[in-house]
C-alpha cells in the first residue's frame, strides 16, 4: 500500500489499495454475506416459530380447561363420595377405638396380673438367695472353725509324731544296747559252757580212770 498526498482541516485523505488488500476485503465481504445470510435464515425460522406460537397458546388454553373441567367433575365427585362415606368412616372410626380401648384394658389388666406373678415370684427368689446366703455364711463359719480345729489337731498330731519319733529312736537305741548286751552275755555263756564242759569232761575222765584203779585192785 502506498500513501497518496494528505491534506489537513476537511480535506478527504486519499489512500491507495493494493492487491492484497482487495483479496482481504473480498474475503471479509464473502463471510460478512454468510453471516448475513445466517442471520436472515435465522429470523425467518423465528418468525415461522412466531407466527405458530398464537396456534400453540390456544391448544395450551383448551388443554388447561379442559384439565380445569376434569379437576372440577374430580373434586365435585371425591367430595360426594367424602360426604356419602363420612358418616360410615366416622361409625368405623368410632367402633375401632372402642375395640381399641378395650383390646387395651384387657392388654393393660392382663400385664398387670403378669406383673405381680412376676414380683412375687421375685420375692420368693430374693428369699431363697437369702435363705442360701444365710447357709452359705454358716457353713463358712462351720468350715472355717472346722479347718482351726483341724489345723490344731494337725499340729498337736504332729507334736505327738515328733515325740513318738523321739520315743522310736531312743527305744531303737536302747534295743541296740539291749542286742550288744545280750550278745556280750552269750559270748560269755558260750565261753562259761565251754569251760564247764571242759570240767566235765576232765572229771568224766577222773571218774573213769578211779573206777578203773578200784576195778584192777
Amino acid at each position: 500500500m502506498s500513501e497518496g498526498d494528505s491534506a489537513t482541516g476537511d480535506e478527504v485523505e486519499v489512500v491507495e489499495i493494493g492487491e492484497g488488500d482487495i483479496a482481504i476485503l473480498l474475503a471479509a465481504l464473502k463471510r460478512l454475506n454468510s453471516g448475513v445470510y445466517a442471520l436472515k435464515v435465522t429470523l425467518d425460522f423465528l418468525n415461522s416459530r412466531i407466527g405458530a406460537l398464537p396456534e400453540r397458546i390456544r391448544e395450551l388454553e383448551d388443554a388447561l380447561k379442559a384439565h380445569e373441567d376434569f379437576f372440577s367433575q374430580e373434586s365435585k365427585r371425591v367430595s360426594e363420595n367424602l360426604q356419602r362415606h363420612g358418616e360410615g368412616i366416622r361409625s368405623e372410626y368410632q367402633e375401632l377405638v372402642k375395640n381399641l380401648r378395650l383390646q387395651l384394658d384387657l392388654f393393660i389388666e392382663k400385664l398387670s396380673s403378669q406383673l405381680q406373678e412376676v414380683q412375687g415370684f421375685i420375692a420368693t427368689i430374693s428369699q431363697d438367695i437369702n435363705m442360701i446366703m444365710s447357709k452359705l455364711r454358716e457353713v463358712e463359719v462351720i468350715s472355717t472353725d472346722t479347718s482351726t480345729a483341724v489345723k490344731g489337731e494337725v499340729k498337736s498330731l504332729s507334736a505327738k509324731i515328733a515325740n513318738m519319733e523321739l520315743t522310736l529312736n531312743e527305744l531303737s537305741q536302747r534295743i541296740s544296747k539291749l542286742e550288744e548286751t545280750q550278745l556280750t552275755m552269750l559270748r560269755e555263756y558260750s565261753l562259761q559252757i565251754q569251760e564247764l564242759s571242759l570240767k566235765l569232761t576232765g572229771i568224766e575222765k577222773m571218774l573213769k580212770d578211779s573206777c578203773m584203779r578200784e576195778a584192777g585192785s
